[in-house]
């Protein structure tokens, strides 16, 4: 065996470990980018959790109640807090909505945070607050919000306990 012959044997196995090496980067860029996809998407989830537990708060979760049962006579203090129930979510979904568009959080997370902005639009009290602070938004966001509140029908009152009797007995 010549030396030119353990050159060219030295090329080919120094081009193997090159492949080898960007099948292993390409495989960790996968990963990497798998696990920020899956942080970002634990991070809705946690911010969207702090909300359910800010209006599990007994003062807070009889004021929603009262939404709910149709009720629109409500005191100044009652409609700031109102106002920060419909921004906390407002909020979070336009979070949601931009991470969505950039590709870091998947369609289920987006359509869970659009499902939650529609429970709350479908209310009379929630769609005139909107009406009140839509100025407070960014115009992309306002016109996704604005063709929601288009698309979601207008709630009536619910009487929560006597649906869930409904519910029990079937």
């Amino acid at each position: 065996m010549t030396l030119s012959d353990l050159a060219s044997i030295g090329e080919l196995v120094s081009g193997i470990a090159v492949l080898l090496s960007l099948i292993y980067l390409s495989l960790q860029v996968r990963q990497a980018e798998k696990n920020q996809r899956a942080l970002m998407n634990q991070g809705v989830v946690t911010r969207n959790t702090d909300v359910v537990i800010f209006q599990s708060q007994p003062h807070i979760n009889e004021l929603a109640s009262r939404v709910s049962q149709g009720e629109t006579q409500f005191s100044a203090p009652e409609i700031r807090l109102l106002q920060s129930m419909l921004r906390a979510t407002l909020v979070g979904a336009q979070d949601s909505f931009v991470q969505h568009q950039a590709g870091m959080i998947d369609k289920i997370t987006l359509e869970n945070s659009r499902a939650a902005m529609s429970t709350l639009l479908s209310q009379p009290i929630f769609r005139a607050l909107w009406r009140l602070g839509r100025g407070s938004y960014a115009p992309e966001w306002v016109a996704q919000i604005d063709r929601l509140v288009e698309e979601t029908p207008v709630s009536g009152p619910v009487d929560s306990v006597a649906q869930l009797r409904r519910e029990l007995l079937k």
